[in-house]
């Protein structure tokens, strides 16, 4: 977070316009007095910069720039790679290193026996061979052209706002873990050994596959591929569903199951030893083609079967109250059933109708198209947040939430969509904390469908407003950034963005309030990494400040 108060006084100054020399000019000024700072205050103290060499305990290595040496990290060492940072070298990370990618930065390099902690905020690509001790948390981009072999005891994290991408064939083995809250697609074939384990809370899309480990699917997984199997010789429910599992073609399962959400197969379905369990009574498997079952399915949800039931074991519910329903005539499943609710008129479940009430899908809060980015107001102990509703038709509800960490939000309140069309349509809604200090707040639309979507989420300073000044934050930025400033009376305000050859990249326009304001400039991703200049104008009051992206 950056306060706009100049860092030096000769910078701080009223001017009614600005050409682009004029900006290039401040913005040399201020590359001379501030970014020699602010580039080192990303990197670790006492770091070396750009430099190639062999690294070790204790020592920090920093790439700020375009970057290809080649650079051995041993035990202890740290490499770090800061926004506007982009290395292509030749990496030789020991198991106990760290890899730190800010965002804005790049690691692209070629690693043999990466065996690093790797953290990722910006974007991973590259050819890389992961060793026995690597740890990989992804919050940014990672896309892997090349094959994936997670060959050791080693867990890969996606986290919510992240995206993985696996071009090539990906191999998982020795109780390795992929653990995905994010965006996550195989583009090829997947295999996984026993004891290993891939935990979804995101999105995952599947290619083929033969899972012989665990598949924790909490909230959406898509099967692909021609080739679906899922085995394993654990005792343990090994494929674990509570939320919707869609797979275009066949599947073939040997594996202990329990299903809580919806299983949709498109084509048949082969299910061989094992139970199977359909354990509430919102749980849904849908079958396109015929079901062939050579385990025990049991549970009291519903089982929807397109064509043909060959029963070689046994089907049935938990008792008389508690029956699996089943859409097919009395007398017509062979082999060993009870407590069966026979209902030829069960209606067919997919994604569009159903509602998986046992997920527990992570949540990333990003801007959505359907509502403006959300603005604030504070004034008086009294919060007002304002934004408009687009293509909302299908809106049943807002709901403001408010959270003092920024992580953990709880509702302040509700209101109801006002429009039956999809005019774009403003929103108001003043709320009185009753805490004082840093307050996050963001809107929840809820459609009628029951899929939801939030703004982003603006900060809040309540409480004494007579030493407040005004800030944009954060710095570095990627996709928006927020400005906060106290008007003394209301009148409109004014953001820019320059680049560093003095173009205009950004531009809003708010009608300030009497009080604390929060701007936000969003759709920044795809700016280019580096040095930009921010102009804030309201009243007779112009300020600049240095950001880097």
């Amino acid at each position: 977070m950056v306060s706009l108060r100049s860092h030096n006084p000769s910078i701080r100054m009223k001017l009614d316009s600005r050409t682009p020399a004029n900006i290039r000019w401040l913005l040399v000024i201020l590359w001379v007095v501030l970014s020699t700072s602010s580039l080192i205050a990303q990197c670790p103290g006492g770091s070396t910069l750009n430099t190639a060499g062999t690294y070790n305990n204790g020592t920090n290595i920093c790439i700020t720039t375009a970057f290809s040496g080649n650079i051995s990290l041993n035990n202890g060492a740290t490499l770090t790679i800061t926004s506007g940072g982009n290395y292509t070298g030749t990496l030789d990370a020991k198991k106990g290193s760290i890899v730190n990618v800010q965002k804005g930065g790049t690691l692209a390099a070629t690693a043999n026996n990466f065996a690093a902690t790797l953290t990722n905020l910006g974007t991973v690509g590259g050819n890389i061979t992961v060793d026995d001790g690597a740890a990989i948390t992804n919050t940014g981009t990672f896309n892997w052209n090349a094959s994936w072999n997670q060959n050791n005891t080693i867990v890969v994290t996606n986290n919510a706002c992240g995206t993985m991408t696996f071009a090539q064939n990906t191999n998982v083995k020795a109780s390795a873990q992929i653990i995905n809250n994010g965006v996550l697609t195989f583009s090829s074939g997947v295999t996984t050994d026993n004891g290993t384990t891939i935990n979804n809370r995101g999105t995952i899309t599947f290619n083929d596959v033969n899972i012989s480990g665990s598949f924790i699917n909490q909230s959406k997984a898509i099967f692909k591929g021609n080739n679906n199997t899922i085995n394993s010789s654990q005792v343990a429910d090994s494929l674990v569903n509570t939320g919707t599992i869609t797979v275009s073609n066949s599947l073939t399962t040997s594996i202990s199951t329990r299903n809580e959400g919806l299983l949709w197969v498109g084509g048949s379905y082969t299910i061989n030893g094992q139970a199977f369990k359909i354990n509430n009574s919102n749980a849904y498997v849908r079958v396109g083609g015929a079901l062939s079952n050579n385990g025990q399915i049991s549970g009291n949800g519903s089982l929807y079967i397109g064509g043909s039931i060959v029963n070689n074991q046994s089907i049935s519910g938990n008792g008389p109250a508690a029956q699996l329903t089943v859409n097919k005539s009395s007398g017509s499943i062979g082999g060993t059933t009870f407590a069966i609710n026979y209902n030829t008129g069960l209606a067919s479940k997919d994604t569009t109708n159903y509602t998986p009430t046992m997920s527990n899908a992570a949540s990333c809060a990003v801007l959505a198209d359907k509502m403006s980015a959300l603005q604030a107001v504070y004034n008086n102990g009294r919060v007002q947040l304002n934004w408009f509703a687009y293509a909302q038709a299908n809106a049943r509800s807002f709901t403001i939430e408010y959270s003092l960490d920024g992580l953990s939000f709880t509702p302040a309140g509700e209101l109801t969509g006002a429009a039956s069309n999809d005019a774009t349509t403003p929103y108001t809604y003043v709320y009185s904390p009753g805490v004082t200090g840093t307050v996050y707040y963001r809107i929840r639309e809820t459609d009628f469908n029951g899929n939801y979507y939030y703004t982003n989420v603006v900060v809040v300073r309540t409480g004494n407003t007579f030493t407040v000044g005004t800030e944009v934050f954060p710095n570095p930025f990627k996709d928006l950034l927020q400005i906060s400033m106290q008007l003394e009376k209301a009148g409109v305000i004014q953001v820019a963005l320059y680049d560093a050859s003095g173009r205009q990249v950004k531009k809003v326009q708010q009608q300030g309030l009497l009080g604390r304001n929060t701007i936000v400039m969003s759709n920044l991703t795809t700016l280019l990494p580096g040095v930009y200049l921010v102009q804030v104008k309201a009243d007779n009051h112009t300020l600049f400040d240095k950001l880097i992206k």
